[in-house]
């Protein structure tokens, strides 16, 4: 429970590191976005960013490589993430190796099979690391919280505030480099395959969010208008679009079943059902591009992008989805409210034009 607690403490930083984007000009050659105030994102195979962030730095991709200074944050997710230059404010990175080389002014949270800070390294704040194997070798100013099967630390290793370690086999001089108490949890294999089905379910979690957000990036920036306008109708008449959503939910599969056993209708039958499964995957897109917006104009009393409203709302989404019956109340009432959404477009579009 508190490794699944720390998973969700850390999908809400990283939503509220994102959030201040604005829009900005697109890099498509290079898969990078740069923002109006300073901000780049990107994602791609292999990234090298060899020049100055002068905010924050968002990237995905197989191999991260940073070789210039961060002034804010850096979030990345990746197969290899390597941190060279200096980040003045956090780093948040998963993936499955992430060596940090440089200075770190904020807290650094890390999670992946291994997690690496060199002896050059110094990070001004906490860490909060989840890894298979954790090396540290710098200095850390503030606490630690380390949850690893193998911990090792080397001769320039100096954590100044407190550590909660839990690890199988702890260095045993790891007293002497902790300036604050030192708390150990043993592991032992026992209770690594007990939290084997908690770690699945973390990861399906986080994949499953990261699916959310690749079709919906994809839908708005193929199908900006489409997407707008179901969410326009979801903000306008959202009542109508719910019940209007029930009943296609109803009719549908019953009509289908109905074709089906006809001679002639089977063909038909299997179009609406695939229709309606198609339907049923984009119909929370409007509704969360909408949340997003509420949200996002409530809290930080300003104006963003479709794809910053979207990212806020599919993140909230996902995390209340994992709120036991509310969560599934409220992913039937937004697949409701999309459907019908859907139903009512689709009825305008047909209508003939005066």
């Amino acid at each position: 429970m508190e490794k699944k607690l720390a998973s969700l403490f850390i999908l809400f930083m990283i939503l509220f590191a994102v959030l201040p984007f604005s829009a900005g000009a697109a890099d498509e050659e290079n898969l990078f976005k740069y923002t109006s105030s300073g901000n780049v994102f990107g994602g791609g195979n292999q990234l090298q960013i060899n020049q100055d962030i002068p905010g924050d730095l968002v990237l995905a991709g197989s191999r991260l490589e940073i070789n210039g200074n961060v002034i804010d944050d850096f979030i990345g997710a990746g197969g290899e993430i390597i941190v060279n230059g200096n980040v003045s404010g956090n780093i948040i990175a998963a993936g499955g190796s992430i060596q940090v080389n440089g200075n770190v002014g904020g807290d650094l949270v890390a999670a992946g099979s291994k997690i690496y800070l060199s002896k050059d390294s110094a990070v001004e704040g906490d860490i909060l690391l989840a890894g298979r194997e954790v090396t540290l070798n710098g200095i850390i100013n503030g606490n630690g919280s380390v949850s690893a099967r193998t911990f090792q630390t080397g001769e320039d290793f100096e954590l100044k505030g407190n550590l909660e370690l839990e690890a199988e086999n702890p260095p045993s001089d790891l007293k002497d480099k902790v300036g604050g108490s030192l708390s150990i949890i043993p592991v032992t294999r026992q209770n690594q395959y007990a939290g084997g089905a908690e770690g699945f379910s973390i990861f399906s979690f986080i994949l499953g969010l990261l699916a959310t957000l690749a079709l919906g990036f994809i839908l708005i920036y193929s199908f900006p208008g489409f997407v707008t306008g179901l969410a326009e109708i979801v903000r306008g008449s959202a009542l109508k679009a719910g019940l209007l959503g029930l009943v296609l939910l109803i009719f549908v599969p019953v009509l289908s079943v109905i074709l089906l056993i006809t001679m002639f209708g089977w063909s038909l039958s299997i179009l609406l059902m695939l229709m309606l499964a198609l339907a049923a995957l984009i119909a929370t897109v409007p509704v969360k591009l909408l949340a997003g917006e509420m949200i996002y104009s409530k809290v930080f009393k300003k104006e963003a992008g479709k794809m910053i409203y979207y990212l806020t709302g599919a993140v909230v989404f996902a995390i209340v989805y994992e709120i036991p019956f509310l969560g599934g109340l409220i992913k039937f009432i937004a697949l409701l409210a999309g459907l019908g959404a859907l139903g009512i477009w689709i009825s305008k579009k047909a209508k003939p034009e005066n």
